[in-house]
């Protein structure tokens, strides 16, 4: 086997550039060094184990028209490689790092850097062997079946993985074509006038620094809510958790795309019409319009990215357990406490100073849901007093007291 390549050089590493065959990879590559020898000790090991990743692989190849993958790295051991350097007589230059790389077919070649990719290579060409003439990009490096090579392979392993920056989750919001939640998230920034501009921070984190005067919430928190939206919505269709988190590895059809659209910006309209303080910050028209509802007081929990989730999260439980509409349940919301310096919610999110480290989320839900609707918690009364007194450290019969009066009685 000839294959077409660019050699180079590294640090110390000898590299060979080429494209391979889908129909090569499966004949020529294994997809684990342990299909070689079981590694018995630590020492021996050289890539991590392989997971059930390659299905999400398998899927990609077998349903994207617009695939495409990064280079493969392959070690080479055994056999015996040959570089076959191609002259250029009419040039006035010599390249002498073009040429052919020739294998024997002897050689052991195995994934340094991929192999989750070539084993779903290899099982989407069991479902689709059309699939065979497609080409990957691979690079070629010389792995030593000895305690020094093994060291040197092991060492480039986790080179490529440790000193690889991984792309942050906003980066993946803001690029991504296939997650339809994403590209969601990116028509109400343009459109919806609650996240337009930098009234959503697109930073790596999910909270808002407290320096941040202007922004509502964050880009990763109004990921989390469209996804709350879509996914209830996927529910509704009768897709289980499984074919849901399959839903979001591949971009639907424009059909299905402008209906999920149009069901969030319907939700995310009549929040914004339904909830006083969100027509209060989107009249500001001040870089600091923010200050009043995210303070050193606490402010309003919609503009605290731990509620603002759970918020949208009860607003679609009042929708299918009450059977009333999206603006119905936002107006039921809004009549709740949203002051976080204030009983309910001091001492549960704010102590006081700043936001208590791992607030409950179940607990936010379950008070929200308490404060609407408290029926809808029969039989799980005593449980929620009982988890309420744990989080802010007072006798049950004291939570019971305290969050009476703040009991949503009112059928809708």
């Amino acid at each position: 086997m000839k294959i077409p390549a660019i050699k180079g050089k590294v640090g110390d590493w000898t590299y060979y550039s080429g494209v391979m065959s889908f129909d090569q990879i499966n004949s020529y590559v294994l997809p684990s060094i342990g299909e070689i020898y079981q590694a018995t000790c630590l020492d021996n090991l050289l890539q991590r184990e392989l997971t059930s990743n390659f299905e999400n692989i398998k899927n990609y190849l077998l349903n994207d028209s617009e695939r495409f993958f990064n280079a493969i790295i392959l070690a080479v051991f055994n056999g015996d490689p040959q570089w076959l350097e191609v002259e250029f007589p009419a040039e006035e230059r010599e390249y002498t790092n073009v040429g052919f790389l020739q294998l024997s077919g002897e050689e052991t070649i195995f994934p340094v850097d991929g192999q989750h990719r070539v084993k779903g290579i290899k099982e989407a060409l069991q479902v689709n062997p059309d699939l065979g003439t497609e080409q990957v990009p691979v690079i070629f490096i010389a792995h030593h079946q000895t305690d020094d090579g093994r060291r040197r392979t092991r060492k480039l392993f986790s080179t490529l993985n440790r000193r690889a920056m991984p792309v942050g989750k906003n980066q993946n919001i803001a690029l991504d074509e296939d997650d339809v939640c994403s590209i969601i998230t990116r028509d109400l920034m343009h459109n919806c006038a609650l996240f337009t501009g930098d009234n959503v921070l697109n930073h790596k984190g999910k909270q808002i620094p407290a320096a941040n005067t202007s922004a509502f919430t964050s880009l990763i928190t109004l990921y989390q809510c469209v996804d709350i939206v879509v996914r209830w919505r996927m529910y509704q269709k009768g897709y289980t958790k499984k074919q849901y988190k399959r839903f979001l590895e591949q971009r639907p059809d424009d059909e299905t795309v402008a209906e999920l659209t149009g069901k969030c910006d319907s939700f995310f309209a009549d929040f914004i019409e339904n909830t006083p303080a969100l027509k209060e910050y989107l009249a500001d028209q001040t870089t600091y319009r923010a200050r009043k509802f995210r303070n050193s007081e606490g402010g309003n929990i919609l503009f605290r990215p731990v509620a603002l989730t759970e918020y949208c999260t009860v607003a679609l439980i009042l929708v299918d357990k009450k059977g009333i509409t999206f603006a119905e349940a936002f107006e039921k919301l809004s009549e709740v406490i949203l002051t976080i310096g204030e009983k309910p919610w001091l001492g549960l999110i704010w102590d006081g100073k700043k936001i208590i480290n791992r607030v409950s989320r179940a607990l936010i839900n379950d008070l929200l849901i308490y404060m609407t609707s408290a029926d809808l918690m029969e039989g799980q009364l005593d449980r929620f007093y009982e988890d309420y007194s744990i989080a802010v450290n007072i006798s049950v019969e004291q939570a019971k007291n305290l969050l009476e009066p703040f009991q949503g009685r009112e059928n809708l």
